[in-house]
């Protein structure tokens, strides 16, 4: 069986233009207006509450937006029927546990969902095992998925979201709960999916971290008071007056690494000035 075949034109994958969303009366999110081109890591900063996770939920959708639209591929995903989106899109959300007994494999397996019909193919079960071992999962392939530690469940997540075979990754928080190692260890796995030019294909990441962002994002997307507040490369973004603004910090920039990209270290919060 071929391998199934995708568009893969040289523009935008996905077209956020106009994105607005609300909880009842409250606006979480105004105007919101962004493309990404192939092959970008984009990391989505900005406070507590502000909306990052919000918006990562409004592109595939789990929140019905109150405005605007979002397009892949030049599609309208009100268009799409949700199987025909989940093969465009892998939502893979900040924590996934489950105490039911099922093994590594078959939660990567479910991945393949979207494509199948009464049965599994051989395509299915090759790009499955070429994940399992490209991720190093060999080990964890038969244990059950509840047993393993945070960042071996969040490396089985990724793999599952990769053989599903997308063009946009939505990562919400993908390591706020992991210790360092496994940090880096996820977001160079994410980096290294959006770098292969092989395959076009983009993710976006809500994140903590300014400096995480800083090391592994092409493009920052900050989110203040409902609205984007800019959207450039890490060098230009994560400057101190932005981090100072957004976040409600006194700031300093201790060097930029080879790439550009900066390193902020944070002084003092804005209240220790005012006390």
């Amino acid at each position: 069986m071929t391998k199934p075949t995708k568009n893969r034109r040289n523009k935008p994958l996905i077209e956020v233009t106009n994105l607005s969303f609300s909880y009842g009366n409250k606006k979480i999110l105004s105007d919101i207006n962004f493309s990404v081109e192939p092959n970008t890591f984009v990391a989505v900063l900005g406070i507590n509450g502000t909306g990052k996770s919000t918006l990562i939920k409004c592109l595939n959708k789990i929140n019905k937006l109150t405005e605007g639209e979002v397009k892949i591929n030049s599609m309208s995903i009100d268009d799409m029927t949700i199987n025909e989106l989940a093969k465009m899109v892998a939502y893979v959300p900040q924590n996934v546990s489950t105490s039911f007994p099922i093994d590594v494999y078959d939660v990567i397996l479910l991945g393949r969902r979207p494509y199948l019909n009464w049965s599994i193919g051989d395509y299915d079960r090759d790009i499955v095992a070429k994940v399992i071992q490209n991720l190093r999962l060999q080990d964890f392939a038969f244990r059950k998925f509840h047993t393993l530690s945070g960042g071996e469940q969040q490396k089985v997540v990724i793999a599952k979201a990769i053989v599903q075979e997308p063009q946009i990754y939505l990562f919400d928080e993908p390591t706020s709960s992991l210790d360092l190692f496994s940090q880096y260890d996820i977001l160079g796995e994410i980096k290294s999916l959006v770098d292969d030019k092989s395959n076009p294909c983009s993710a976006i990441v809500a994140m903590h971290d300014i400096n995480l962002a800083s090391k592994f994002a092409d493009k920052v997307l900050i989110i203040h008071k409902s609205k984007v507040y800019c959207y450039d490369a890490p060098s230009i973004a994560l400057n101190i007056e932005t981090v100072s603004e957004v976040y409600g910090v006194d700031a300093e920039l201790l060097r930029e690494t080879k790439s550009g990209s900066p390193i902020i270290n944070v002084l003092r919060s804005r209240k220790e000035e005012l006390q």
